[in-house]
């Protein structure tokens, strides 16, 4: 850092991104600069009272006392989770599955892997022993709703003993395809938010997401998303995984989210754990095929826009609103230090409590816990592997050269479960390499003006109907 009396220049990180020098530092501050002025800036040769000094007084590249205050009440609003307890809490219900999707995580399990009444009650108590003001309640699986007796309780009692008011949201993460009219009712009736997984059109779907016997899903499960959206008045959160099947497909995936009404699409890149690991030959690719994918795809949305249809992108959104906003949105996945524990908690059916919903289903217990039936919140929070945990998930240490280094985040448990090391390795990792090229193509955008950055810009201001995206970004 370059300090005089008045003011410090504080470190930086630099890249170019088309003619422009684009600059960050470590509160989140940035600009991007032409040459003369990158030039500068880089030998430390910026006059005080010009208009570069000013520019990037004002951008927060500069220091003084008078700015202090609003860049640290900017790195806080950045970093809001720092300061919050575990808002984010997922109540696996049972390991059973009546689907074998090429790419599942989760681990298949008997009927005696299901959560019973007494481990569902504590995690409503872990739900409301935790001083944030808003939390959610998360169902997944296996398959949720094969466990529907725990899933019952849980949402009735949780609305019920709600006694302090706090801003609950529940989530069913769900197949969808054992919910008949009776229980599609129940969700409506206690506001449960629903999420369920389409991957595109059937011919890309049905490869991925099957029955235990092989058949493909998609013409069951659209039946159930309409059925929910016409006979009960309530939209389903869609989220596609994107498998080598889809690499070649993304506008046809986008058109059928577009045909469904959603206005925003997730393209998630499969990760390598769980079942996948032995389908990966079939279903995996590289980190360069799927940022080609990804790049055709941002393309096709930004040409919907132009012509006035509304889509978002949740990553490249997620990005804006940490840039632009300079806002935390919560996303668990982007999140320094992880997330995990701090922000989101697993529970296991037989309560075995996991930092996230990926560290359950690593195969070991590297990252288990404890067990909520014998522990409290308080005890989780204070192990060592919580402590190794978000210090291999700190991308300051491990990713402190890049530019993008204020807002990217590293996953221990996906690190671990790909390279077979808790500590990550940023430079060879196809996971940083994926969200680098993300962030790229974001700022080629936001720098290169006109009707892309324009588009962009208008993705923070929110999705036109927030009420068919409940699910919290995670």
């Amino acid at each position: 850092m370059t300090t005089t009396a008045e003011f410090s220049i504080l470190p930086f990180n630099c890249k170019k991104i088309n003619d422009k020098y684009l600059v960050t530092n470590m509160l989140g501050c940035w600009d991007a600069l032409d040459e003369q002025g990158f030039r500068q800036l880089q030998s430390l040769r910026v006059m005080q009272g010009g208009p570069l000094f000013d520019r990037l007084l004002e951008r927060g590249m500069i220091v003084d006392a008078d700015n202090l205050p609003r860049l640290i009440n900017g790195y806080r609003n950045l970093n809001a989770n720092l300061f919050a307890d575990t808002r984010l809490h997922i109540a696996v219900l049972t390991k059973r599955c009546n689907l074998r999707c090429t790419y599942c995580h989760a681990e298949g399990g008997a009927s005696s892997d299901d959560m019973s009444v007494e481990t569902a009650t504590r995690v409503l108590q872990y739900l409301f022993d935790v001083e944030s003001k808003a939390v959610t309640l998360e169902f997944q699986g296996g398959e949720a709703t094969i466990n529907w007796p725990a899933l019952k309780f849980m949402t009735e009692h949780a609305r019920k003993f709600n006694t302090t008011g706090k801003d609950l949201s529940i989530v069913l993460v769900s197949n969808m395809t054992l919910l008949d009219d009776e229980k599609m009712r129940f969700l409506v009736d206690h506001d449960v938010a629903v999420c369920t997984s389409l991957d595109g059109p059937a011919d890309i779907h049905d490869k991925n997401r099957v029955t235990v016997g092989g058949r493909g899903t998609h013409a069951q499960v659209m039946d159930k998303i309409m059925r929910f959206d016409q006979k009960f008045g309530r939209k389903v959160s869609l989220l596609p995984t994107i498998t080598r099947h889809s690499l070649a497909h993304p506008e046809r995936i986008i058109d059928e989210y577009m045909r469904l009404g959603q206005y925003e699409i997730a393209l998630r890149p499969v990760n390598r754990i769980g079942y996948a690991r032995n389908s990966w030959e079939d279903i995996g690719y590289t980190a360069a095929e799927f940022n080609a994918f990804y790049d055709r795809a941002m393309a096709y949305i930004l040409k919907l826009n132009e012509s006035g249809r509304y889509m978002s992108e949740r990553i490249a959104r997620i990005i804006l609103t940490k840039v632009v906003l300079k806002h935390d949105p919560a996303y668990v996945n982007m999140m320094n230090p992880a997330g995990g524990g701090r922000a989101v908690m697993a529970y296991a059916p037989d309560g075995s409590c996991y930092p996230t919903d990926e560290s359950r289903m690593l195969g070991d217990d590297i990252f288990r816990l404890g067990n909520i039936n014998t522990e409290d919140y308080d005890d989780m929070l204070n192990k060592d592997n919580m402590l190794h945990f978000l210090q291999a998930g700190c991308s300051d240490l491990w990713n402190y050269r890049s530019v993008y280094s204020p807002w990217l985040a590293v996953d221990p448990d996906l690190h671990y479960a790909m390279e077979g090391n808790v500590i990550p390795k940023v430079t060879c990792s196809a996971l940083q390499q994926v969200l680098t090229h993300q962030f790229d193509v974001v700022f080629s955008h936001l720098l290169g003006g006109g009707k892309p950055a324009e588009i962009l810009q208008g993705w923070v201001k929110g999705i036109p109907d927030e009420k068919s995206s409940k699910k919290e970004d995670r």
